[in-house]
């Protein structure tokens, strides 16, 4: 509820939550209470939340990958 007083807070901001402070992104805050006000907090939140997705896909290195849970399958004996 912090942002819809008019404070710029938050805590992965203020506490350097997990990897937050690698990432590119603004706290979402506003001045007034209304209901219009609390319905763009929740649009920027998920605007921002998508721009730290693609921040951290592109952080992703590539190359080939292995799918260790494969292995874990024995079609042998589940096929019927």
């Amino acid at each position: 509820m912090v942002p819809m007083f008019g404070i710029e807070w938050n805590l992965h901001k203020v506490d350097h939550y997990e990897c937050y402070d690698g990432f590119d992104w603004e706290v979402q805050w506003k001045k007034e209470g209304d209901s219009l006000a609390r319905y763009s907090l929740q649009i920027g939140k998920m605007a921002e939340s998508i721009k730290i997705i693609q921040q951290a896909l592109e952080g992703i290195p590539g190359g080939p990958f292995e799918n260790l849970e494969i292995r874990c399958f024995d079609r042998e004996r589940n096929i019927k």
